[in-house]
């Protein structure tokens, strides 16, 4: 994949870097947050050359990228240069939402950014369950009790990184929200709330006002409704605090404001509400049984899509913190893992079609071995459609399979083949065969019934909307090169402060910083345009080259000031010569930035327009090539 190529692109049909107002990604999906939904072109993003998707959720426009987005995200960094800090902008979107579906969405989008953490721990202790069964490492060793701690701390102190999370969502201050996590896990404030429960007592502040027992470590809800306090707080304290004195009494009121609230109310009310939560997922799992799990593995596909797949995390951690296994979601996601991943390789198999054959192998591969589902959920079952319910009868006859055998998950790992030891329990050795089973089961009814049910193959990659230099244009037999017209310092058009030439709407080329207030003739051929402000000349070479020079940004509203053409419209000129004067200075003093495009504005008519790589550029130098 040209990551580079595929990131202007995605910036170019989300409305451009002036449209973002932030840019995170999770393990397969780039999440915008946008200030306008309805001016994106949701057709032209899906069918952009390494896009799989696209998901609106929780006020996040989330485009799937699959195993690659981490180097997509970071050329887009390099174009936009996002912040990961939450701006107040409003956001236009015309989704409407119920409660419990702004709920989900708002879990699911804290808990995305923090998944990798999670997963790096939980792997941790899929070791700690794999070396001491192949007698590796011994469990009363320093060395097990140190990689335990190793592997339990991100769950332990779930609250903090949540809490770095929801404050990027909510807009606050990532240090005060990070400070009430801290304050919620104080070793201190355990050892507090512990002795009074035990001894049948209630911790009271101020002598009369009862703290209600909770434990927050491992838990997600509480710190959630936390930091979204918070920013009321943070609000409320910034308007009561004279100026002089924001240093310092600022930071210690929202604290102490904040502190009791999370302790006293909502830290009670959240862990509540996450109990009620799993006391109603868990109530299905009693009353249905192991047809329960047979059913979630089978729609669990459909959540994924919702982008609701994360909100579950909450719960899992919270039946494994106290019982210390969960034998329902994880048992879903497991079977509907391997189904997506069967069925893809039904289809690489069946493929006549080179390159989707590839994709839909690749695609099976990560989600068997890595349980990473979205390439092959919307690069290839979803997209053939049939495929799809293929994975969805696998998925559930595996659920059924794994809930008949009371499968349990004693950790939080993406569910995949690699991780399969966490489904084996102590001393009991035969749990392995049964989860070996339920995935071997799994496998073999998807791959089969994708093959029986079938699909319509994929002829031709469809990239119709791909720039029209990529699939059109025809490769010059000579390299056409171009002088630059202006002296001084090349940049990249990406970084001009106006959204029509960063995005290359007008065409491809550079940007120079001038260090001479003047415009000169690239090559040979005749000024076909000298704009009647002076601020900008279109030439066209004996080749048919077309070349639009701009100088500086917004300059059309001096209305001709500072601008003095040498040549008008219709006039031959001869490389060297003299088409502007303007008075950098003086436009400066304006306060115009007098950054110049220099753009190939015929650029469809090209297979490939290139910028130097000089940093800087005389009216000798080489420019731009076309070929």
């Amino acid at each position: 994949m040209d990551y580079e190529n595929t990131a202007k692109k995605i910036l170019q049909r989300v409305g451009g870097k002036d449209n973002v107002i932030n840019l995170v990604h999770c393990m397969t999906r780039l999440r915008f947050t946008l200030k306008d939904e309805s001016i994106v072109d949701d057709e032209a993003v899906k069918k952009t050359k390494g896009v799989m998707g696209i998901m609106k959720k929780g006020g996040q426009y989330q485009i799937i990228i699959g195993n690659d987005v981490g180097n997509v995200f970071n050329e887009l960094n390099k174009l936009g240069n996002f912040s990961n800090e939450v701006k107040e902008v409003p956001v236009k979107s015309n989704e409407k939402k119920n409660i419990f579906t702004m709920l989900m969405d708002t879990i699911s989008g804290i808990m995305a950014p923090v998944i990798p953490a999670i997963i790096g721990a939980a792997m941790i202790k899929v070791l700690l369950t794999l070396l001491p069964m192949i007698g590796v490492l011994s469990t009363n060793g320093q060395t097990y009790q140190l990689l335990s701690v190793i592997g339990d701390g991100a769950f332990f102190f779930m609250p903090v990184l949540i809490a770095i999370s929801a404050s990027k969502k909510f807009g606050t201050n990532m240090y005060y929200a990070a400070s009430i996590a801290l304050i919620m896990l104080h070793p201190n404030l355990i050892t507090l709330m512990n002795t009074a429960h035990d001894a049948g007592q209630t911790v009271k502040f101020l002598k009369y006002i009862p703290v209600t027992y909770a434990s927050y470590s491992y838990s997600v809800i509480p710190i959630i409704l936390a930091v979204y306090s918070l920013r009321y707080v943070e609000r409320f304290v910034d308007k009561i605090t004279p100026v002089v004195t924001k240093n310092f009494l600022k930071p210690m009121l929202v604290v102490l404001i904040e502190a009791p609230i999370a302790l006293i109310i909502l830290g009670p009310l959240g862990a509540i509400c996450g109990n009620g939560l799993s006391t109603v997922v868990y109530a299905i799992h009693d009353k249905l049984g192991f047809i329960a799990i047979g059913l979630v593995a089978g729609v669990y596909p459909f959540v994924v899509m919702a982008g609701m797949h994360h909100a579950f995390t909450p719960i899992k951690l919270g039946m494994i913190a106290t019982t210390g296994y969960e034998n329902f979601i994880c048992i879903g996601e497991l079977c509907s893992n391997m189904a997506q991943g069967a069925a893809s390789l039904a289809v690489a198999l069946r493929s006549k079609n080179k390159d989707f054959k590839q994709i839909a192998g690749s695609s099976a591969f990560s989600a068997l071995f890595a349980g990473i589902t979205e390439p092959a959920l919307y690069g290839v079952t979803l997209r053939l459609k049939r495929p799809m319910l293929g994975a969805c009868i696998g998925g559930a006859v595996g659920g059924l399979v794994g809930g008949f055998f009371q499968m349990k998950c004693f950790g939080i790992a993406t569910p995949a083949i690699v991780t399969i030891v966490q489904y084996v329990e102590k001393g009991k050795p035969q749990t392995l065969l049964f989860a070996a089973l339920t995935i071997l089961v799994t496998v073999v009814v998807t791959f089969v019934a994708t093959l029986i049910i079938g699909f319509e193959d994929i002829v031709d990659e469809d990239d119709d909307l791909d720039f029209v230099e990529e699939s059109n244009a025809q490769l010059l037999d000579n390299e056409i090169s171009i002088t630059s017209p202006v002296e001084g310092k090349v940049i990249p058009l990406t970084e001009v402060k106006d959204s029509t030439f960063a995005q290359e709407i007008l065409g491809k080329g550079a940007a120079i910083i001038p260090e001479k207030g003047v415009v000169y003739a690239p090559f040979d051929g005749k000024v076909d345009a000298v704009f009647e402000t002076g601020h900008a000349l279109g030439l066209v070479s004996e080749d048919g080259v077309e070349l639009l020079v701009h100088v500086g940004i917004d300059t059309v509203n001096l209305k001709g000031k500072y601008f003095t053409p040498k040549k008008k419209s219709g006039d031959t000129m001869k490389k060297g010569d003299i088409l502007l004067e303007f008075d950098i200075d003086k436009i400066k003093a304006n306060g115009y930035d007098v950054t110049t495009p220099i753009i190939i504005s015929n650029t469809e008519q090209f297979a490939k327009v290139k910028a130097c790589e000089d940093k800087v550029v005389t009216k000798e130098s080489k420019l731009l090539s076309v070929q």
